[in-house]
């Protein structure tokens, strides 16, 4: 449930201003389309003039006891429902609950203080900062650092020589970034590292020499990335994260790897130097990839699978070594026959 301390609720609306939003069509249950609905919530949370959503069957439960008002949900999806229950059907009820969940709250956002400095007075001369630029208390900005229009810098942040930021960005306390171009709209929470140098060293017998990374980080538009993540620069190339990409809390991303386009990295996902994940992937929980391959478009890796090869775009993966989810789960299901079996032979 919201806290009016630290969300603003931009409601109510009605049916009517919910509908024509999402361009989806209202089910013929009497109810008016002046109806005002109030607020968001879950199945379970819910209470009377809230909307919901319903698309996963194993709610179903929460669904016949719901106490809210409104609920999205498929066509065929219907019947599951009570018949107090004004119904709004989509194709997609989870991402049609996401855009009325931001109509509800567009402004929440990250805090964005009015007691930091936003004028240049307080800065080395070559420091270049757009129209309303939040700098919080705490904060260091170095040499040559240009930032854009509305974005805010949190306390005890570090903002390295030579960094650029665009503008209606967020960063986080406690923030470091370095040798880095940063987009617009990005969002980048506490104490993720950004910048500094990759794990690289010559080995030998004698001793191992540490390789220059002389690369930079690009962090292209509209990207999230977690608290406490780490981002190495490259070493004779670029470490680059492109439009669109959500990055989940303690991931580390190493020197030279390309993100594409929207991809999902869940937490605690490591990727070694040089690993390439084109557009789309998805990356589980855990799951880690070797160095110097390719996750090819719209792959999908499952919770602490390990990617050691080349993926083919398109397909579902897991285990370690990496194979097919379906061969995955038909190994595991032998396994689990075979112990059975040599269980019963000892008795």
């Amino acid at each position: 449930m919201s806290d009016p301390r630290f969300f603003k609720n931009s409601g109510p609306f009605t049916l009517e201003d919910i509908n024509k939003f999402l361009g989806t069509e209202l089910s013929n249950n009497g109810v008016s389309n002046d109806y005002l609905v109030a607020d968001i919530a879950t199945l379970s949370n819910a209470k009377e003039g809230n909307i919901t959503f319903f698309q996963d069957l194993k709610y179903k439960d929460d669904l016949l006891i719901t106490k809210a008002s409104v609920c999205i949900l498929k066509k065929e999806h219907s019947e599951y429902a009570p018949k107090n229950l004004y119904l709004i059907y989509s194709e997609n009820p989870y991402m049609d609950f996401t855009k009325i969940s931001q109509k509800f709250y567009p402004f929440e956002v990250l805090p964005k203080s009015t007691t930091g400095v936003n004028s240049q007075d307080s800065f080395d001369e070559s420091i270049k900062l757009g129209k309303d630029v939040i700098i919080e208390k705490g904060a260091v900005i170095g040499k040559n650092v240009i930032i854009g229009d509305k974005t805010t810098i949190s306390s005890n942040s570090v903002i390295g020589i030579g960094v650029k930021i665009g503008s209606d960005c967020y960063i986080g306390s406690n923030v470091n970034i370095t040798h880095s171009i940063i987009g617009d709209n990005n969002i980048i929470h506490q104490g993720t590292s950004i910048g500094q140098d990759g794990f690289g060293f010559s080995m030998s017998p004698e001793k191992h020499e540490k390789i220059p990374q002389v690369g930079r980080v690009i962090i292209e538009n509209n990207i999230e990335i977690g608290s406490n993540c780490s981002i190495d620069r490259g070493s004779l190339q670029d470490t680059i994260i492109k439009n669109g990409t959500k990055i989940d809390n303690l991931v580390h991303i190493a020197h030279n790897c390309v993100i594409g386009e929207n991809c999902i990295i869940a937490g605690m996902v490591g990727l070694a130097g040089s690993t390439t994940l084109e557009d789309f992937v998805v990356m589980g929980a855990k799951s880690g990839a070797v160095g110097h391959i390719t996750i090819g478009k719209g792959s999908q890796i499952a919770a602490k699978a390990g990617v050691s090869k080349t993926l083919p775009p398109g397909k579902i993966w897991a285990g370690f070594p990496i194979r097919e989810i379906d061969t995955w789960r038909k190994e595991v299901s032998m396994l689990r026959r075979a112990s059975k079996d040599k269980k019963n032979d000892k008795k």
